[in-house]
């Protein structure tokens, strides 16, 4: 073993000898002070340090026990900070990712709540954006089909009158 290697195993010790005899009062002053010092960006670089060592099933372990913990206020509070940070994308493949994990009922129910929520005029609002971001291709398509879809009904309702 080399001085240096020797040199810092006591100091290991020796830090490890002091920390044991610590009284817990002690311990909290301590940790409350560094988190005073600490560096905001370190710190939260340290974070995803750590989280990227981590394997997926660490990591949705951890937050399964965090979940588990929390309260109905503070996960809802943790939810829309996720939604925010989130970008389209990302919401996106979220969506898909619970869409296929959840039944036909669960996907009807989500619905008619989203549904329920909305105010007449508040529809009528996503009902014009969604068609003013349509391209014109798309609206011709879309009017296609709905004329399409009309003119099968109407051959259909013919074809059953008695003539």
């Amino acid at each position: 073993m080399t001085e240096t290697d020797e040199t810092r195993r006591r100091r290991s010790e020796a830090s490890r000898k002091a920390a044991a005899a610590r009284s817990p009062e002690t311990r909290r002053e301590t940790a409350r002070k560094a988190l005073a010092n600490r560096d905001r960006d370190k710190h939260r670089e340290a974070v995803r340090k750590a989280a990227a060592a981590r394997s997926p099933e660490a990591r949705s372990e951890a937050a399964r026990k965090a979940a588990a913990t929390k309260g109905p206020e503070v996960r809802r509070q943790a939810a829309l900070k996720a939604a925010a940070t989130k970008g389209p994308e990302g919401r996106r493949q979220a969506g898909l990712k619970s869409a296929a994990t959840r039944g036909r009922e669960a996907l009807r129910e989500a619905a008619l709540k989203g549904a329920a929520k909305r105010t007449r005029e508040e529809r009528s609002e996503a009902a014009r954006n969604a068609q003013a971001a349509r391209s014109p291709e798309a609206r011709r398509e879309a009017s296609r089909k709905g004329a399409e879809a009309r003119r099968r009904k109407r051959e259909a309702a013919e074809g059953e009158t008695p003539g």
